[in-house]
């Protein structure tokens, strides 16, 4: 059975409105003791610091990941310009051996007319 000493104390010592908003949640001696030293505010703000730490961590692990994958697709992109290049220049030898072959042969083709654009 609680005294009325102790029901006045559990009462009249618990913290103000707000002071138990965080994930830090004391109990009411620990509260007096942490508010007498002068503790309370500084908890808050290392358990904060904390979960805002974990946010910041898991944001930059996931711009990490986001990086890495923008590096594979701007590799694919290279490779697959490279290839692009390597085609047009072998397409343009096969062209040129074909035009030389014409020629020695005489035969002239037309130019072929580029559409009308509307």
């Amino acid at each position: 059975m609680m005294n009325k000493t102790s029901d006045s104390l559990n009462s009249s010592a618990s913290p103000e409105s707000g002071a138990t908003d965080s994930l830090w949640q004391p109990s009411w001696w620990q509260w007096l003791i942490s508010a007498l030293s002068g503790t309370v505010e500084t908890e808050k703000q290392i358990a904060w610091l904390k979960k805002h730490n974990e946010e910041m961590r898991k944001y930059n692990e996931r711009l990490r990941k986001s990086n890495e994958e923008f590096a594979k697709n701007n590799e694919v992109l290279k490779q697959s310009g490279n290839d692009l290049r390597s085609e047009n220049e072998r397409l343009a030898e096969l062209l040129s051996k074909i035009d030389a072959s014409f020629s020695k042969h005489g035969i002239n083709l037309p130019l072929a007319s580029k559409p009308k654009q509307p």
